[in-house]
């Protein structure tokens, strides 16, 4: 009778580990369905006047939408759109849209982080629920935000899409894409911010709701493809 040789543990361990990574290898390397071929364009179908609402040329530069703070650093997103709306009663709020096509590690930055590395401290950051997507009585989860700085006040409403997934947690959005990937997909990733100047915490109890109503008439408004970038 032939005997085998005997393997010790630690080398079947790693005959195990090598194995995993092999066909965890394999999946990733196939080929990759996007979750957004072909994106419209959102400077072209993100309406510049709607419903009581314009814009209008604001001398105001918004918080950059990544983290760093090279001039010259890489962009992690396919369409930046910034711009500001005031409506019949004066009011204005600044919208920042970030869409990236390809959401295999999280790109999509936090705006708490953003705020941070640009000057603010966030004076209060909670999770709120807006307003039921349109057609289905799922609701879009997002972030209410103060961040207060010796320049002024900001109060920000936002949220973070990743797939199918509205969540700010780097976790969460990893784990989805993983399991994404496994799939065969790479989804896509938003961020949506709106946010008001504001003089303390009392003006940003009273801005949020405004900014969240501006997100909302917005995203019912923008033709289809542009709101399943907003809202999915």
């Amino acid at each position: 009778m032939i005997r085998l040789p005997s393997i010790s543990l630690p080398v079947s361990l790693l005959i195990a580990l090598l194995s995993v990574g092999a066909a965890v290898g394999a999946v990733l390397a196939t080929p990759r369905i996007m979750a957004v071929a072909s994106p419209p364009s959102l400077d072209e179908t993100i309406p510049r006047q709607f419903g009581d609402w314009k814009e209008k040329s604001s001398p105001y530069v918004q918080v950059a939408l990544a983290t760093g703070d090279e001039p010259n650093m890489e962009q992690p997103y396919d369409q930046i759109l910034m711009r500001t709306y005031v409506n019949s009663k004066g009011q204005t709020v600044m919208l920042a849209l970030a869409w990236g096509r390809q959401q295999q590690d999280v790109k999509v930055h936090r705006p708490d982080l953003c705020y941070l590395v640009q000057g603010y401290k966030i004076a209060s950051l909670e999770s709120t629920a807006f307003a039921a997507k349109a057609g289905t009585g799922d609701p879009v989860y997002g972030k209410h935000m103060l961040a207060t700085s010796n320049s002024g006040d900001e109060a920000v409403s936002y949220w973070i899409r990743v797939g199918n997934l509205y969540s700010d947690d780097p976790l969460a959005a990893r784990f989805y894409i993983f399991r994404e990937g496994l799939a065969g997909r790479v989804p896509d990733g938003i961020l949506v911010r709106a946010s008001q100047r504001v003089n303390d915490a009392q003006d940003a109890q009273q801005a949020w709701p405004l900014l969240d109503s501006f997100l909302m008439e917005l995203a019912s408004v923008v033709p289809a493809p542009s709101r399943d970038l907003m809202i999915r």
